[in-house]
Parts: C-alpha cells; sequence; structure tokens
C-alpha cells in the first residue's frame, strides 16, 4: 500500500473552525478540564514576566483566558470560529494585523490542528515586534497521551498533526524566534474519570521533579530577535571613516546577508 502523502493527510483534516467547535467540547471533559488547568498554572508565571502595550492571544478553545494575569492593558483574542468569544474570527494564515505590531503572541494549540501549521507560525513571527515573545502551547506525541492515538483515535486532541516540541523551536529558528523556554506537563495516563486522575497524581509530581521529556503537552517561549549594533573604531587619520553597521543577531541571518553580497 502506498503510503500517503503529507498534502494528503492535510486535505483529510477538519478544518481549523471544526477542530476548534470539537475541542471546544472535549476540553470540557474530566481530562481535559485536567489539562487546561496544568496548562494555566504553568502559563501565568511566564506570562507575568512578558510585558508591552499589545498581547494577541489565539487557540482551540475559549474556555480559558491564559492572559488575564498579564500586565499588558490592551489584549484582544482572535479565533477561527464564530461561536468562541473573541474579538474577531480571521484565517490565521493570513493574519490581518501589521507587520512587527504585537508585544505578545500566545497561541494555544493552533499549529496542532491548523492544515498548514508552518504558515500560522510564520504569520504570528510577522506581527511580533522585534524583542517580542511568542508563547505556544503543543500536544507531545511522545507521550502517554500522544500515544493514546494508537488505541482511541476517535477523540478530537488525537486528529491532529502530533508536532514535536523539537520541531516547532527548529521552525522558530527558520523565523528568527529564539526558544529560551521548554515547559511540560501532564505526565499521566489520559484517563477521564476524575478519581483514577487524581490516584496517579504520583506520576504527575515524578514527571516534574526530574523533568521528564514525556509530558502530555509542551510550552515553548521564544523571543524575536533583533539586530545588534557593532561599534567600529574610526581611524581619523584615513582617508575612509567606517561608520555603524548592523549585525544579525542569528546566524541564519548573518548567511543570508552574505549569500546577497555574492
Amino acid at each position: 500500500m502506498a503510503k500517503k502523502s503529507n498534502s494528503d493527510n492535510r486535505a483529510e483534516m477538519p478544518s481549523l473552525a471544526k477542530s476548534c467547535a470539537a475541542l471546544s467540547h472535549w476540553f470540557s471533559s474530566g481530562l481535559g478540564q485536567e489539562i487546561l488547568s496544568q496548562q494555566l498554572a504553568l502559563t501565568q508565571p511566564l506570562v507575568e514576566k512578558m510585558f508591552g502595550y499589545h498581547l494577541m492571544q489565539a487557540g482551540v478553545t475559549s474556555d480559558v483566558d491564559f492572559a488575564a494575569c498579564s500586565r499588558i492593558n490592551h489584549r484582544f483574542r482572535l479565533s477561527a470560529s464564530s461561536e468562541q468569544d473573541c474579538a474577531a474570527q480571521v484565517e490565521f494564515g493570513q493574519l490581518p494585523l501589521p507587520s512587527e505590531s504585537i508585544d505578545v503572541v500566545l497561541l494555544h494549540h493552533l499549529q496542532d490542528f491548523a492544515s498548514h501549521p508552518h504558515q500560522v507560525l510564520r504569520e504570528a513571527a510577522r506581527v511580533l515586534i522585534p524583542g517580542g515573545h511568542l508563547l505556544l502551547i503543543g500536544f507531545n506525541p511522545f507521550s502517554l497521551l500522544g500515544l493514546s492515538r494508537l488505541l482511541f483515535s476517535s477523540s478530537a486532541y488525537q486528529r491532529g498533526n502530533q508536532l514535536r516540541a523539537a520541531r516547532v523551536a527548529d521552525w522558530m529558528n527558520l523565523l528568527d524566534l529564539q526558544a529560551n523556554t521548554i515547559e511540560r506537563g501532564f505526565f499521566r495516563l489520559p484517563l477521564q474519570q476524575r478519581e483514577l486522575l487524581a490516584k496517579t497524581a504520583w506520576m504527575e509530581r515524578l514527571g516534574t521533579r526530574w523533568q521528564l521529556p514525556w509530558g502530555g503537552f509542551y510550552i515553548i517561549v521564544a523571543r524575536k530577535e533583533v539586530a545588534r549594533m557593532r561599534t567600529i573604531k574610526i581611524n581619523w587619520r584615513g582617508d575612509q571613516k567606517p561608520a555603524l553597521t548592523a549585525v544579525p543577531s542569528s546566524p541564519r541571518v548573518a548567511a543570508r546577508g552574505r549569500h546577497q553580497k555574492r
């Protein structure tokens, strides 16, 4: 049997708007509520450290406001579904926002269920100001939660792209986003009953203490790199006087500049 291509897999995926409706229902379950509470607990200390004028939040559910603790005054939410409580319904592959206009972008599982996740990340990087921060939450395919799709594939969270944190971090690097922090959570078995989830609390403590890599979800905090200024000592006795030059902070930008000079 011929292996399906990536384009075929994307074609079989439901639209992001339909995924949001299904995921909003799933996050209201016992398992979904437990995951949301852990994500909120890990996200709050990170968001509190971010400053600026504008914060954009976008996700697959509006049940939790991850930016409620932010010190940024202007906070707004965008969504792919009209059923969510949001400021506007948009296409995340082409955001209706100016380039370099947002200080903090918070993405909650968008790249997991978008048909073109790299384009979603590219647009998020475009609207970020230099030095701005991107906080991204995604499901980890190499976890007990992620591996459950091999046995049960009917749940909404199991129909996504299943992107590894390392792969997303590589995409960020190509977009001049430097991933500085990676947090992980939910090391338990994916059980719907709250009583059974409570009995596996020891797995959570063990995974957190040893910082194990197979948490059910990950949180990546990345900063958009900016060009640094390097002062060149001026030789007043010479005929030519050098000026200030911008030195790219990322190897990718530096390599691109050398290529254009050839």
